[in-house]
């Protein structure tokens, strides 16, 4: 994700007389401001200690959450993927970029554009996704080519994060793009696409129980009127008889120029003052100023750009998604040799004969499940394989349903979650986070994983259901 990079000042505006009383002043004022907000610059050193600093609360904090090997590789695909802008950044000219990391929900780069064609923003913002999207897919192969279960898992954490972010969303990179490729041509457009992308990110943070992503949502939701103003000022300032009379026209104004000439900044300033009347501080005038002058200087890119662009954003959003889509196809198409399913039977220790299913990956034994020789039901013990010797999870199936404890276990062989069913109903689970147990009831678990469990209570589970 990312964003632009303001200064606050501690100047103010207190009233509507401080404008009439002395608007070449006020007019000064806002333009120093503009332009010291353009020339202001930090250190490498402040950059780097920004850094650092939010890495580590967002490092500690996580801890809870996701656990250390999972923190850490959030931590390195959030890094490959702000360091893709980062790297855009600095290519197209922007000023003051840095990386900062946010506690429970991501990372991002923040930074000036100098004046940037609107082809190299949105290039900036695929910049993020593709390389982690390209590492995701690398993973995938070595995955298949030689089924160890580290690559597929960071492989998914790859994919997953990168997909997401291109997901048409603002402020996600994927919202970004299309707001500067598609949407920024007309402010009814930009209005509707703010809106649905708000009412999206709402929905998804409910559904994935993500309560940052829906409130992100709330306060997209509750800010779109302000670029909407912003874009409809800008019109207003363009189409104005000041600006016809302005012996500073619009197409003659240095359209390349970060500030606008005076006779119409003071057109511009005067408008904003229209739609977002004092008290307001300086440097927010100062920010709506510049930012009504970016929309009247801003040109969208040309018809092939355009083309071009959004081609190259349906190939990276549809190959990864078409490549974890094909995972699961393959999965459960059990091909040969990738995914091998078998019903064997085998001598109970009383003497009498039981039947299981095994599940072969790759060759080595993944998974076995006793069945109901009449009912061709899971009926018995349940046990996941990491290899040979070290259990993944064992759990017990009655009649097609889950019953009693179902525990599963790291590579340590260390019990890490403990999941009660009751017949196939949910009763709670246990998960070790950095070796504290922590108990989650059916309405903590995300929205996904809700549905799946009612899923699986309409209807009994084991080969002859399969076969249905």
């Amino acid at each position: 994700m990312i964003g632009d990079n303001n200064e606050n000042s501690n100047s103010s505006i207190n009233n509507t007389d401080q404008v009439t009383q002395a608007p070449e002043q006020v007019y000064e004022e806002i333009l120093f401001e503009i332009e010291n907000q353009k020339t202001q610059q930090k250190s490498w050193l402040t950059n780097v200690l920004i850094l650092v600093f939010s890495l580590l609360i967002f490092f500690q904090l996580g801890l809870f959450e996701f656990g250390l090997n999972g923190v850490f590789m959030i931590i390195v695909v959030l890094f490959i993927h702000e360091t893709g802008h980062l790297l855009g950044m600095r290519m197209f000219g922007y000023r003051n970029v840095q990386m900062f990391f946010i506690p429970f929900f991501g990372a991002a780069v923040s930074g000036e554009s100098r004046n940037v064609a609107a082809y190299k923003e949105a290039i900036v913002s695929l910049l993020g996704p593709l390389p982690g999207i390209i590492i995701g897919c690398t993973l995938m192969i070595m995955f298949a080519a030689t089924g160890q279960e580290d690559y597929i898992k960071s492989a998914n954490m790859f994919l997953f994060i990168n997909i997401f972010n291109l997901l048409p969303f603002y402020p996600l990179d994927g919202g970004r793009f299309l707001y500067i490729v598609l949407f920024s041509r007309s402010r009814y457009l930009e209005l509707c696409f703010r809106i649905f992308a708000a009412l999206a990110l709402i929905l998804v943070g409910y559904a994935l129980s993500a309560w940052l992503l829906a409130l992100l949502g709330l306060i997209n939701l509750w800010g779109v009127r302000i670029p909407f103003k912003l874009t409809k000022a800008a019109k207003e300032v363009c189409q104005s008889q000041m600006i016809r009379d302005s012996p500073v026209g619009i197409d003659n104004a240095g359209l390349g120029s970060e500030i606008p000439p005076l006779s119409i900044a003071k057109i511009i300033i005067d408008k904003t003052y229209e739609y977002f009347p004092p008290p307001l501080n300086i440097s927010i005038i100062a920010r709506y100023t510049k930012q009504i002058w970016e929309r009247i200087t801003f040109r969208p890119g040309g018809i092939f750009s355009t083309v071009a662009l959004l081609i190259i954003y349906l190939l990276a959003f549809c190959i990864p998604l078409a490549a974890l889509i094909g995972s699961v196809i393959v999965s459960s198409m059990e091909r040969t040799g990738f995914l091998d399913t078998k019903l064997v039977e085998y001598q109970r220790p009383d003497g009498s004969k039981g039947l299981k299913e095994q599940v072969y990956f790759h060759g080595k034994l993944d998974l076995e499940t006793e069945v109901d020789p009449q009912t061709y039901l899971y009926h018995g013990r349940e046990i996941g394989y990491f290899d040979a010797n070290t259990i993944s999870w064992e759990g017990v199936w009655s009649h097609g349903r889950h019953n009693g404890e179902w525990k599963a276990y790291n590579k340590q062989e260390e019990l890490i979650q403990v999941t009660v069913y009751d017949k196939g109903n949910f009763v709670s689970r246990k998960v070790k986070v950095d070796n504290q147990w922590v108990e989650k009831k059916l309405e903590d678990l995300p929205f996904i994983l809700k549905w799946r469990l009612r899923r699986e209570q309409k209807k009994p589970s084991g080969p002859a259901a399969k076969q249905r």
